[in-house]
């Protein structure tokens, strides 16, 4: 099989079921596939796995008061909506 198994894109959009492993087998070989023939998404996984570290090593962070999670949850569901909707 070849890159075009999978594109660069789809793979970003498979990166966070394939890090926390909760891919299909197929899907996975796919895109151990790909990244074994595509240097620079190699590349941005790493980057990817590596951001995930720093952030895992942050400080925890301050709950948000509950007025603020209220509505960034009610903005991230109308962003999902519309794009829906495209």
């Amino acid at each position: 099989m070849n890159p075009s198994d999978i594109n660069c894109r789809e793979l970003v959009e498979l990166l966070i079921d394939f890090v926390s492993e909760e891919l299909e087998a197929d899907r996975r070989a796919m895109v151990e596939r790909h990244l074994g023939e595509c240097p620079p998404c190699a590349v941005y996984l790493e980057t990817y796995r590596m951001t995930i570290r720093v952030t895992k090593a942050l400080p925890k962070a301050v709950p948000l008061p509950p007025e603020l999670e209220q509505r960034l949850l009610a903005a991230l569901k109308r962003m999902r909506e519309e794009e829906g909707r495209s």
